[in-house]
């Protein structure tokens, strides 16, 4: 490289530094500079007093690389602040299938004012739910990566085969637009085993991720049991017809486990009634399993919070991660809210355990931890501002 070229190079660096940085993939450190190419490369880490002072940008705070969401909803936006709290699930559930038609314009707004409000709170990465199309236009122009996570439903077997054609064309719909995504089936209650099996096996192939909604609620487990409680009269009142289901005598986790493909990268989410022992059992069964945690949203539907320090006492290092639910079930899509809702909530954990939660476990779950996840030479992870309870995208 020329003299002239290596100049221009360090010029076009930009040299940060805070009061500390969290490069995640090792200890934060005080005293140290980012050094960041000008489209956002992560280009070195090193000591700051190795760097002119002049050239430094000093913020206040923390740097910590641009948050993963690994599991949000942002067609159900134009439901913010519409439905009550604190009513259990199937009751959430039933609201969000009576109010969920909405006029075209403002579900579009709602959308795009979401997008924006993550971007601006650091999300650089989501794992997003998607039961249409309404929202691939907003994700192919936005600034955030967007892995959708295709959803499909189908408790009767007999519809398992329909379902699983309507899931394949919206992928069509997402290659079309240059975005990426994959096959998610709802949750115990709402996917037959085959339907779970055609899904999951087809993520295996793919080597992509596939998530399922689990263990959210005493009643969950009640169907799956007993075959009574809530969820039978959800049914009822949705008018579907679920005579063919015979309870199994199975926690759901017990019922499904058997049906996911071991070799798919699977997320479990909510996890709110689940306990250490469901973990082990999870553990020795799929050894591919995420767990995501939606502190928000748990307290907004159901008004308790999972047990966060005994169930990662059963996990295998890297495989929790935060997701914000969407603004039908929680006030804000802010990864950082989330974080600071286990801190208050459970304060023998740390921020600085939290943090890998929030940025590389969910970038690793997505299969996009090459780009994302934290600060290492040649990735472009995004950086954050976290000063005073807040986050602020800076790059």
């Amino acid at each position: 490289m020329l003299i002239d070229d290596i100049i221009n190079y360090l010029l076009a660096m930009r040299f940060l530094s805070a009061s500390c940085i969290h490069p995640i993939a090792q200890p934060a450190v005080r005293d140290h500079v980012l050094v960041m190419e000008d489209d956002g490369t992560i280009a070195d880490l090193v000591p700051k007093e190795s760097v002119s002072e002049a050239s430094i940008e000093y913020f206040e705070g923390d740097l910590v690389p641009g948050f993963v969401n690994a599991h949000c909803h942002l067609e159900l936006s134009h439901l913010r602040n519409k439905l009550p709290e604190k009513t259990g699930l199937p009751d959430f559930l039933n609201k969000v299938v009576s109010q969920r038609e909405t006029a075209e314009q403002e579900v579009q707004e709602a959308m795009q004012i979401a997008d924006k409000e993550m971007f601006d709170a650091g999300i650089v990465a989501v794992g997003d739910i998607s039961n249409n199309s309404d929202s691939f236009k907003i994700k192919a122009k936005s600034g955030i990566f967007y892995h959708n996570l295709i959803e499909l439903l189908g408790f009767n077997p007999k519809n398992a085969e329909n379902a699983f054609l309507s899931g394949i064309k919206l992928l069509e719909q997402l290659k079309e637009l240059g975005l990426k995504g994959s096959l998610v089936p709802h949750a115990p209650y709402s996917v037959s085993p085959k339907l779970m099996e055609d899904i999951s096996g087809k993520c295996a192939i793919d080597g992509l991720p596939t998530s399922i909604h689990m263990l959210e609620s005493n009643d969950e487990n009640e169907f799956f049991i007993q075959g009574t409680g809530l969820y039978r009269r959800l049914y009822h009142d949705l008018n579907m017809d679920i005579e063919f289901f015979e309870a199994p005598g199975l926690t759901s986790l017990e019922a499904v486990l058997p049906h996911l493909n071991t070799e798919a990268r699977t997320l479990l989410v909510h996890n709110t009634i689940a306990t250490a022992s469901d973990l082990e059992y999870a553990v020795q069964k799929h050894p591919n399993l995420y767990w995501c945690f939606c502190p928000n949203a748990n307290l907004y539907i159901e008004d308790r919070l999972p047990d966060i320090t005994q169930l990662i006492s059963a996990m295998p290092e890297g495989r929790a991660v935060l997701g914000t639910d969407s603004l039908a079930s929680n006030h804000q899509l802010s990864v950082l809210d989330e974080i600071l809702c286990i801190l208050k909530a459970f304060p023998e954990i740390t921020f600085e355990e939290l943090l890998p939660w929030a940025t590389i476990n969910g970038a690793t779950y997505l299969g996009i931890s090459d780009q994302f996840g934290s600060f290492e030479k040649g990735k472009r992870p995004g950086i954050v501002q976290v000063l005073k309870g807040k986050a602020q995208r800076l790059f």
